[in-house]
């Protein structure tokens, strides 16, 4: 009886395991764009401040020293201005806080409903244009679509849209994206371990089965 109970969950953690990597896989050969990032919906965002910026990023500062930082996978955010020049960045959190430390500017707190929510935080003109700061990990600046890419790292981090020159008023459409290549391998591993386990599971509690009927 004992032996049944646990085939039993057994089994059910393997059908879970497979239904995950079959989701997994299905999302992998058709849920990326051609580029291959699972990508987010194209928002509008405007602010008549001089930035917009994202809530922290925390990426796992205590990670650091036991997984690598290709597990984070790529990134990538893309902003259209239309014909004004924009200026995306990413940067770590104190870095962005130092140079925004007084500026008047809106924090994206919810990019996935249809009308994307900020926080305000008062404040004045920044002194010099964000193109002109040397901490950005990574940036893209100018007239029409800009697209960032990163090589994503453990910490934390903030990212920021601005006009080019720093000017007042933002209006962009923009989308982010993840590249995970490990995701492919991640869903055969769930898909093979489920075949296994709910494979084991069937052979135990069939010869549980005829024992007793024995």
């Amino acid at each position: 009886m004992i032996g049944m109970v646990f085939a039993s969950i057994g089994g059910l953690i393997g059908l879970a395991l497979l239904v995950g990597g079959i989701a997994v896989l299905a999302a992998y050969a058709f849920g990326r764009d051609d580029d291959g990032y699972f990508k987010s919906d194209r928002r509008q965002l405007e602010s008549a401040t001089y930035a917009i910026t994202t809530e922290d990023v925390d990426l796992g500062v205590d990670e650091v020293d036991w997984a690598p930082d290709d597990v984070l996978g790529n990134v990538r955010v893309q902003v259209d201005g239309g014909e004004k020049p924009v200026f995306v960045g990413i940067g770590l959190d104190d870095d962005v806080d130092r140079y925004l430390a007084d500026v008047a500017r809106d924090e994206l707190i919810e990019f996935d409903g249809d009308n994307p929510q900020f926080d305000l935080h008062e404040g004045s003109a920044p002194r010099t244009p964000p193109g002109e700061q040397g901490f950005w990990v990574a940036e893209a600046e100018g007239g029409g679509e800009q697209a960032l890419t990163w090589d994503a790292e453990f910490g934390r981090w903030t990212a920021v849209v601005m006009n080019a020159d720093a000017a007042r008023d933002i209006d962009v459409q923009a989308d982010a994206g993840l590249k995970l290549d490990w995701a492919i391998w991640a869903g055969l591993g769930m898909l093979v371990v489920g075949l296994l386990m709910s494979a084991g599971a069937v052979a135990v509690i069939l010869l549980i089965g005829r024992r007793a009927g024995r």
